[in-house]
């Protein structure tokens, strides 16, 4: 990433390398595990990843967010394997380099691994209580993809999910509402605002664009049942069904390419100059030119939200 930056390579093969890489690490340990010291583990589970990793969309400072599904009915023995199993699994990545999540949601921890069944009960406490930790949970869910394991346990937990979610505007409204509470950092007459205290003259790409196009497009495509999961090719899906114009979506296609790109590269400075990435950016390192993509992207992302406020009537109490 760090040698293609600057090459002209389309950000989305970027962002796409990076999760094929992700995944390759992830699937050659789960098969280490598997055939060095898990021999006997049943094959009625499977292995998912949830948000960016779902969306196949990390950059360079990803965590882990994964979860473990398995069969109803299994034995008292072969469920305590797979708890042993996720546990070494979710270890390994850490002691590896890959981080750990600061909110837990790793298929190590008991509440990120449940059965077939366990996970519709769960997820239907989570659709008829939309407090934020639970939108977030259910937005987490809602990018699952598998990675190893039992193709039909994923099939069921995506339809159970769709199934509740599509053309279900009272929870979708909630998840809108959600997502406007990050606010994008543009003043009078467009002027880019940066952060105040610690973090001066920065800016959060993510929480100031990149997480309300995802999660926007997000709500669109369970709201019209799009089953595809990568932003890009929701927004594909989305123009083709008519649920956005053809020139919002180049737009909007547009903010999030250049705010994925200006992340990226913030984090290849980082990492260049012996600094941790993370995805704030900083205004005074920006040229004329940069500073008026920023700009355009942000406000994109502005014109996105009003389109999804009005779409939800979030105007109105829900």
């Amino acid at each position: 990433v760090r040698h293609l930056i600057n090459t002209g390579v389309p950000v989305r093969d970027l962002v796409r390398l990076i999760a094929h890489l992700n995944d390759r690490i992830l699937i050659r340990l789960i098969d280490l595990l598997r055939g060095e010291r898990f021999a006997g583990l049943t094959e009625k589970s499977a292995f998912l990843v949830l948000g960016s990793e779902g969306r196949s969309e990390q950059t360079l400072t990803t965590d882990q967010d994964n979860a473990l599904v398995y069969a109803d009915g299994l034995e008292a023995a072969e469920v305590r394997q797979l708890e042993d199993f996720s546990t070494i699994l979710i270890d390994s990545l850490i002691a590896i380099g890959v981080p750990s999540c600061p909110g837990g949601i790793m298929a190590k921890n008991a509440e990120w691994r449940r059965s077939l069944d366990q996970w519709r009960t769960i997820l239907d406490q989570w659709f008829g209580t939309p407090t934020p930790e639970h939108i977030m949970k259910v937005s987490m869910f809602s990018d699952l993809r598998m990675l190893r394991g039992d193709a039909s346990l994923e099939l069921a937990l995506k339809e159970h999910v769709a199934g509740r979610l599509q053309g279900n505007e009272l929870y979708l409204s909630h998840m809108t509402a959600n997502l406007l509470r990050f606010a994008v950092p543009l003043g009078w007459f467009g002027r880019i605002k940066s952060e105040k205290g610690g973090h001066a003259g920065q800016v959060d790409l993510k929480k100031a664009g990149i997480f309300a196009i995802s999660e926007g497009v997000k709500i669109l495509s369970l709201d019209h049942g799009v089953e595809v999961t990568g932003t890009a090719q929701r927004i594909e899906k989305l123009a083709a069904r008519g649920v956005l114009e053809q020139k919002e979506a180049d737009d909007l296609t547009a903010s999030y390419d250049a705010l994925v790109r200006f992340r990226l590269r913030t984090q290849v400075d980082a990492i260049s100059h012996g600094r941790q990435p993370d995805n704030r950016i900083t205004l005074a390192g920006l040229n004329r030119m940069e500073k008026g993509r920023l700009q355009s992207a942000l406000e994109g992302v502005r014109s996105f939200q009003g389109s999804l406020e009005r779409r939800y009537r979030l105007g109105q109490t829900i």
